[in-house]
């Protein structure tokens, strides 16, 4: 894979064409294909491209957009973005947006909803489909942690109206540097997408106010290497989340579990305990790195004062309870066997 990249790297830098151009529309189409939609475009960032695809759909200043409370800032911030309002919403056994709980916060003015795949599982399409038809409400697909991931026969990024994907350095398909994409079946959205990433450009004339959002040519090179392999790696990273429930089952931990339907590609394997910093302490003096994904449910970030007067029980329970154990395809067999080892040695001494 190195020789491979270097080799591609340096023909992209032969061509002069860093920007735009076909390299970046192979992959675009790729990436169109792995996901089964009908168009992708990439660009700068994945929070960028949430943004893009609620400016798509004519998301603003007096809308309400419902958004699951355990998630990272960006599903959020970019609903900030464009003048509307998040609406937080608590979140279910599996960390993804409660429904039941969401139907009590739809108003007149909820004109959307996030649907997050967090950690790398997927959550119910058809359930959020059908919430979604039955209230009158767009779906965004916040997929930038969940590329790979299927729940039945559906893909992450397939799901909805539009579509974000991340490729940022932590995801599991991630470039050398940053990026983004957006996907969706729908012409107007894609073209409205194309034009924002480049300054409103549309035919060499510029007819709107747009940005400067595009991912450079290498990285989508290197991208487009890195997706023949992402099957072989999602299977590595299934066999370490395996061993990791194998070794740990039985112990006072709460391990991550999926539901029937569900393929999980583990993005993260977080656990839950009452004595999370404790053990991330113990950890780190083992040589086994953690961390916490996420300290704050979304509602008691700083940025989002004065925050709601709701309760959030399950958002808030995360944040004070999870821990993130290292999970990656390259982790070798003996590593693997020592972040078992030194978390069940922790467990089991009832520290």
């Amino acid at each position: 894979m190195k020789e491979a990249i270097g080799s591609r790297v340096a023909e992209v830098l032969s061509s002069g064409k860093l920007i735009l151009g076909p390299v970046v529309e192979s992959f675009e189409e790729q990436l169109a294909d792995a996901c089964g939609r009908r168009h992708a475009i990439t660009v700068g960032s994945c929070t960028d491209a949430l943004f893009f695809a609620l400016q798509a759909l004519d998301i603003g200043p007096g809308d309400e957009v419902l958004v699951p409370d355990v998630s990272f800032i960006a599903t959020a911030s970019a609903v900030v973005r464009t003048g509307a309002r998040p609406v937080f919403v608590d979140v279910d056994e599996n960390c993804h947006l409660d429904l039941n709980l969401a139907a009590e916060l739809v108003t007149p003015r909820t004109r959307a909803l996030m649907f997050v795949q967090l950690f790398g599982a997927m959550g119910d399409p058809d359930a959020i489909e059908a919430f979604a038809v039955r209230h009158k409400l767009a779906v965004v697909e916040d997929g930038a942690q969940g590329f790979g991931a299927r729940f039945g026969q559906r893909r992450c990024g397939s799901v909805g109206n539009i579509s974000a994907l991340s490729f940022s350095p932590m995801k599991v398909l991630s470039a050398p540097g940053n990026g983004g994409a957006v996907l969706t079946d729908d012409d107007a959205y894609a073209a409205t997408v194309r034009r924002l990433r480049y300054h409103g450009r549309e035919s060499a004339r510029f007819v709107e106010l747009g940005y400067s959002s595009l991912l450079p040519s290498i990285a989508a090179a290197v991208l487009s290497l890195k997706l023949v392999e992402q099957d072989r790696w999602a299977a590595r990273r299934t066999e370490i989340a395996q061993r990791y429930i194998k070794g740990l089952e039985g112990l006072p931990i709460e391990l991550p579990r999926c539901v029937p339907g569900m393929h999980h590609v583990w993005h993260k394997f977080t656990v839950a305990l009452a004595g999370r910093n404790a053990l991330g302490a113990s950890l780190k003096s083992a040589g086994v790195p953690t961390m916490v994904h996420y300290p704050l449910p979304l509602h008691r970030e700083p940025l989002f004062e004065p925050w709601e007067d709701r309760a959030f029980p399950r958002a808030c329970a995360h944040a004070a309870r999870t821990l993130s154990l290292p999970i990656h395809a390259h982790l070798s067999d003996e590593e693997i066997k020592h972040v078992v080892s030194a978390t069940a040695e922790y467990l089991a001494s009832g520290t």
